[in-house]
C-alpha cells in the first residue's frame, strides 16, 4: 500500500467517518447488550416464577399419592408423573426420601398426546367386598386428550386420580409460549405426610424456556438495527466530513499555489464558522507576504535599473582613461576594474532578468520554436570555443523538426548558460554532450558533461541564487545563471533537473509539446 492510500486512511474524511461508525456501533453494542441481558434476567424471573407456581400446584396432588402409596400401584407414580409432565409442560420426577426415582416423565414434547385412564371409585359392601358392579373386573375408561386441546370434562367423577382440578391447571398453562425451548432450571420441593413427615419429593425441570424466541428474535433485530445505525452513521459521517475537508483542502491547494509562486492566491470560503475564520486571516497573512515579496522584487528591479546609468557612466572613463597616456601599472589597473564593471553589469543584469521572470511584469511572447534548428545554432556558436578548449563536443537531434511554443530569446539563454557553464566546468579531452528527444506529448533535451560534477550536498540548492558550488569557487561566476535558467523553464510550465556523480554532470529539461499546449 504506497503512501497516497495511507494519507487517504489518516485524512480528516475518513477520521471522521471511521469515527461516527465506531460511536454508532459501540452504542449499538451497548444498547443491544444491556436490552438482552435485562430481557434474559426478565424472562429468567418468569420462569423460575412459573416453574415454582407449577410445583406448589403439583406438589398438594403428589403429596396425596405419596400418603396412598402403599394402596397404590407402581405404574400409577409413573402415570401420575406423565399427566403432571403433561399439564405443567416440564419434566416431572418422583423421588422417594433417599431421592431414589420412582417416576421420571421424560423430557417433554410438544407433540405428546396423553391418554388417561381413569378409574370409577370402588364402591364396597357392608362387609367390606367389592360391589360386584366395581371395576376390579377389569371393567376400565380410557379418554384421549391432545394437548392443545385440554378441556377435561367436569363430570368425569368428583375427583380426578391425580388430585388437579382442571382451573388450576388451566391457570398454570396459560400464556406458555409455542415451541420445543426448555429452560435450564429445576426446582426440588419436599412431600409431606398429614404428620408433617418428608414422604418423598417433588422435582420439575425442563420448563418451558418462555422468552428464547423473544429473546432470539430481539437479538436479530438488534443486529440489524445495530447495522442500520453504523451505516446511516457512516453516511452522517461522510456527510460531515466533506463539510469539513473540502475548505481545508481549498485552503491546502491555496497554501501549495503560494508555495510553488502565486503569491496572488487567496481562499475563496463564504463561511462564518472557524474555517471561515482561519480563511481570512490566511488571506490577510498572504496579502501581507505578497506586498512584501513584490516590495523587496521591486526594489531589487529598480536598484538593477538605476545601477545600469552610472555603470554606463563609469565604464565610459575607464575607457576613456585607458585611451589616454598613462603608465603599464595605471593601464593594468583599468584593465582589472574594467573586468569587475563587466561582472558587476552581468550580476545586475541577472538581477533584472530573475525579478521579472518572478514577477511575471516581462510580456509573454510565446511563438512557435524549432528546438531543433536552435539547438543546432547554439552548437555552432559553441563548438569552436570546445575545439579550443580540447573538449569534444557532440550534438544528437532527431531528423525532423521539433516545434514549441515558447519565447526563443529566453530559450536561448538558457542554453547559453547551459553550455557555458559545461565547458567552463569540463577539462581538456573531455566530453559534452547535448541531444534532444521529442514525443508527441513531451519535449526533452540534455546537456551532460564530464566535468568536476557537484558535491552531494550542494545538488539541492544548485537552482537557488547565489549559490555556487564548494569546488567551484575558482572558476568565474555569480550563481545566478540556474536560477534564471529554473525561472524560464517554469515559466514555460517545464521541468528542469540535475544529475552528479562526482565525475560529471546532467542536467535534464522536459517541454511540453507544441500539440500538447495547444
Amino acid at each position: 500500500m504506497n503512501s497516497r492510500i495511507w494519507h487517504r486512511f489518516y485524512s480528516i474524511r475518513w477520521s471522521l467517518l471511521l469515527s461516527y461508525a465506531g460511536i454508532a456501533l459501540l452504542a449499538a453494542l451497548a444498547l443491544g447488550g444491556l436490552l438482552l441481558f435485562t430481557l434474559e434476567r426478565h424472562y429468567d424471573t418468569l420462569e423460575r416464577r412459573y416453574l415454582n407456581a407449577s410445583a406448589d400446584t403439583v406438589a398438594r396432588s403428589a403429596e396425596q399419592l405419596f400418603r396412598d402409596r402403599e394402596i397404590l400401584a407402581e405404574d400409577v407414580f409413573q402415570s401420575s408423573a406423565n399427566i403432571y409432565s403433561f399439564l405443567v409442560e416440564s419434566r416431572v420426577r418422583l423421588l422417594d426420601i433417599d431421592k431414589q426415582v420412582i417416576a421420571d416423565s421424560g423430557k417433554f414434547s410438544n407433540e405428546n398426546t396423553l391418554s388417561l385412564d381413569i378409574r370409577k371409585p370402588e364402591q364396597q359392601t357392608d362387609s367390606g367386598e367389592p360391589a360386584p358392579d366395581s371395576n376390579l373386573g377389569g371393567v376400565e375408561t380410557f379418554l384421549s386428550i391432545q394437548r392443545e386441546r385440554f378441556n377435561p370434562p367436569r363430570d368425569v367423577g368428583q375427583r380426578y386420580p391425580v388430585g388437579i382440578h382442571p382451573e388450576a391447571t388451566g391457570r398454570l398453562i396459560a400464556g406458555i409460549t409455542s415451541g420445543d425451548a426448555r429452560a435450564n432450571l429445576s426446582v426440588t420441593v419436599p412431600l409431606f405426610s398429614n404428620e408433617g413427615d418428608i414422604l418423598g419429593y417433588l422435582e420439575l425441570s425442563e420448563s418451558p424456556a418462555f422468552g428464547s424466541e423473544i429473546i432470539e428474535n430481539v437479538a436479530e433485530k438488534a443486529v440489524g438495527a445495530g447495522v442500520a445505525a453504523v451505516l446511516l452513521a457512516a453516511v452522517v459521517g461522510w456527510i460531515a466530513s466533506r463539510r469539513i475537508s473540502r475548505p481545508v483542502l481549498s485552503l491546502a491547494d491555496v497554501t501549495r499555489s503560494m508555495a510553488e509562486g502565486n503569491l496572488a492566491a487567496r481562499a475563496q470560503l463564504d463561511r462564518r464558522d472557524e474555517l471561515g475564520l482561519l480563511a481570512r486571516t490566511f488571506n490577510m497573512m498572504a496579502e501581507r507576504v505578497e506586498n512584501t515579496v513584490v516590495t523587496l522584487k521591486r526594489f531589487v528591479a529598480d536598484a538593477a535599473h538605476e545601477l545600469n546609468t552610472p555603470m554606463t557612466a563609469l565604464r565610459t572613463n575607464l575607457e576613456l582613461a585607458a585611451a589616454g597616456d598613462c603608465s603599464d601599472d595605471f593601464r593594468a589597473d583599468i584593465t582589472r576594474a574594467q573586468a569587475e564593471l563587466t561582472r558587476l553589469e552581468t550580476l545586475t543584469k541577472g538581477l533584472l532578468t530573475l525579478s521579472r521572470l518572478e514577477a511575471h511584469s516581462s510580456e509573454r511572447v510565446r511563438e512557435s520554436v524549432d528546438l531543433c534548428d536552435l539547438l543546432h545554432r547554439e552548437h555552432e556558436k559553441y563548438a569552436s570555443r570546445a575545439d579550443q578548449a580540447g573538449v569534444n563536443w557532440i550534438l544528437t537531434t532527431p531528423p525532423a523538426a521539433v516545434p514549441v511554443r515558447a519565447n526563443e530569446k529566453q530559450l536561448v539563454s538558457v542554453v547559453d548558460n547551459l553550455l557555458d557553464n559545461a565547458l567552463k566546468f569540463t577539462p581538456e579531452e573531455g566530453m559534452v554532450t547535448l541531444s534532444l528527444l521529442a514525443t508527441p506529448d513531451n519535449i526533452e533535451f540534455s546537456v551532460v558533461d564530464t566535468g568536476i560534477g557537484i558535491p552531494c550536498e550542494d545538488i539541492s540548492k544548485v537552482f537557488s541564487r547565489f549559490h555556487r558550488g564548494r569546488n567551484a569557487a575558482s572558476y568565474p561566476g555569480n550563481g545566478l545563471g540556474l536560477a534564471i535558467t529554473k525561472a524560464i523553464i517554469e515559466d514555460h510550465q517545464g521541468q528542469i533537473s540535475v544529475n552528479s556523480d562526482g565525475n560529471g554532470t546532467s542536467f535534464i529539461i522536459h517541454l511540453p509539446s507544441e500539440r500538447q499546449k495547444r
